[in-house]
């Protein structure tokens, strides 16, 4: 079984093609040593460069999975059916729904930050969620890449 790669990204990226440059390299290079599975939380600039990054890379390495983390249960099938049609799977992580919806992001990131092997993140301040996901990250003392505009 190969391994797992998050992303964790604010939701402004101020230089976005100088991210995804960067982005993409790192991403080629982890598929290369193993990486088969890309959780991705959908929300934002830089999950939305992710995205794109894993979608680009499967025409290259087809047998990569581009799976979205969902932090809230989709409100119909509908709904369902129009996100899973841009991924390869959709999962609901264990103990989203536990507590008040307003922490449900923070809940499915804490469960990504856990049970990936790479973490791969862009932070333009020391506040906010994706922020406070890799310093779970690193406490668990993740493998970690964290991107910035320098």
């Amino acid at each position: 079984m190969g391994k797992i790669c998050v992303f964790f990204g604010h939701r402004f990226v101020p230089e976005p093609e100088k991210i995804k440059q960067k982005l993409k390299a790192v991403v080629r290079d982890l598929i290369q040593e193993g990486t088969d599975t890309f959780w991705l939380g959908g929300y934002g600039e830089f999950d939305a460069l992710a995205e794109d990054v894993v979608r680009e890379l499967k025409a290259d390495f087809p047998h990569i999975k581009k799976v979205l983390a969902l932090a809230y249960l989709p409100q119909n099938k509908e709904d369902y059916q129009y996100k899973s049609q841009f991924y390869d799977d959709l999962f609901y992580p264990e103990g989203v729904k536990i507590g008040p919806k307003k922490f449900a992001i923070s809940r499915r990131n804490k469960y990504m930050a856990e049970n990936a092997d790479y973490i791969v993140a862009y932070l333009n301040t020391e506040s906010g969620g994706a922020f406070y996901a890799v310093q779970i990250a690193r406490k668990l003392n993740k493998k970690m890449i964290i991107l910035n505009t320098n």
